[in-house]
């Protein structure tokens, strides 16, 4: 479309929306391509088409928070859907997803397991009579990866619930043939080295943040092409880049989000195009001070 070519294709039905709805549209997940997180998805690929073997390969995926492992995580999910027959019911299970208790203990695991399997977790049952129903409807249903996020809380145990913890993992893994993908911070790598057993078996590949290149470059314009604004943004000079870096300290989540709080301020002020003037003034601002002023807007209009 003429006048739109700074934007992806997939974004130009958003210019002739009303400002709510865009604004809407900037705070959305969105996807985008980059060379180690594309990486990461290669090696999430080689496990979920593993052979089935005695001892499974699996991966930590581990880097400081809002490094985007979650987003990662969830691009590959919605790869890769479960298989369901005309009644619903799940025919192939490719992903189970669950996240790692706050604190280490089996009954949470296994009930963490149950709720990702489409099903009520029983509170009033005994550790062991939880341990079996899990078992049974993963055997019902054997997904071919299972991800576990968050997977750093296991430090938030005695070392020996973190090696009991570790052990269900190993044996969930051993049980069903199955790769396991841990995501956490970089104390997940930690809390997995503590058994050379579980440290063999998982790969680790990390995030680590940003640095000024053109990997990073390409980033945010990439980025920038999703936000839809009526004219380009110099997301590509080298001023632009470094202030990204300096504020968001190379953390992806906190880009992306300067990102979508400058596009709204170019939206409200009518700009259309992401400055300087006001990528800082989107980061003087934060959040809460961006939406009061949201809200003033809205009322005097």
């Amino acid at each position: 479309m003429a006048g739109l070519e700074h934007l992806h294709p997939g974004v130009w039905s958003y210019i002739d929306v009303s400002s709510s709805e865009r604004i809407h549209r900037l705070y959305t997940p969105k996807w985008v391509s980059y060379a180690l997180g594309d990486e990461a998805l290669a090696r999430m690929e080689h496990l979920l088409d593993h052979p089935p073997c005695g001892r499974m390969p699996s991966m930590l995926l581990y880097g400081d928070s809002n490094m985007g492992k979650t987003m990662l995580m969830e691009k590959f999910v919605r790869d890769h859907p479960d298989v369901h027959d005309g009644d619903g019911e799940v025919v192939s299970r490719r992903v189970l997803r669950l996240q790692m208790p706050a604190k280490p203990d089996d009954g949470r695991l296994y009930s963490q397991i149950i709720e990702g399997l489409g099903h009520q977790a029983p509170f009033a049952r005994r550790g062991l009579d939880i341990e079996m129903l899990c078992l049974r409807l993963m055997h019902r249903s054997p997904p071919k990866v299972m991800i576990v996020d968050e997977v750093h809380h296991l430090l938030a145990g005695s070392v020996r619930e973190q090696r009991q913890s570790l052990n269900q993992l190993k044996f969930l893994s051993n049980e069903f043939r199955m790769p396991i993908i841990a995501l956490g911070t970089s104390e997940a790598l930690y809390a997995m080295q503590t058994d050379a057993q579980i440290a063999s078996r998982f790969e680790p590949f990390a995030l680590p943040r940003w640095r000024e290149s053109d990997a990073f470059r390409s980033f945010v314009v990439s980025y920038g092409r999703l936000l839809p604004l009526a004219k380009p943004s110099p997301f590509a000079e080298k001023d632009i880049v470094q202030k990204l870096m300096a504020y968001s300290g190379g953390l992806t989540g906190k880009v992306t989000k300067l990102l979508a709080q400058a596009a709204e301020l170019a939206i409200r002020t009518k700009t259309e195009s992401i400055s300087m003037e006001l990528l800082e003034e989107a980061a003087a601002a934060g959040t809460f001070k961006l939406t009061a002023r949201t809200q003033a807007e809205s009322a005097q209009s």
